[in-house]
C-alpha cells in the first residue's frame, strides 16, 4: 500500500487510499488490483469523527490512480451530503 493522499475539502480532512486487493492472486504476475478506500475526519462541537468509506460497489481497477480518483470522489460525495449544512458554510 503506497502512502496516502491527503488534502481537504470543506474543512474535513480526507485521506485517499489505493489498497492491493487480496483476491488479486499469488503475485503481481497476475497483475495487481487496486480498491479504493478513502477516511474522512471532521471536527464538531461533540469532538473529532473519523469515517471509513468503501466503493459500495466493491470495484476493483488496475490502475492505483484510478482507484485513488474513486476514493477522493466517495470522500467529497460523503461531505455534501451527510457533513454539509450541519456544521460547515456552503462552498
Amino acid at each position: 500500500m503506497a502512502s496516502p493522499l491527503c488534502l481537504t475539502y470543506r474543512q474535513c480532512g480526507i485521506r485517499a487510499v489505493a489498497l492491493v486487493d487480496p483476491v488479486a492472486g499469488e503475485g503481481l504476475e497476475l497483475g495487481a488490483l487496486y480498491e479504493p478506500l478513502a477516511v474522512v475526519v471532521w471536527r464538531d462541537a461533540s469532538g473529532c469523527h473519523e469515517a471509513h468509506l468503501l466503493d459500495p460497489k466493491h470495484h476493483v481497477f488496475r490502475n492505483d490512480a484510478d482507484a485513488l480518483r474513486i476514493s477522493i470522489a466517495l470522500a467529497k460525495r460523503f461531505i455534501d451530503t451527510m457533513l454539509a449544512g450541519t456544521f460547515m458554510p456552503a462552498g
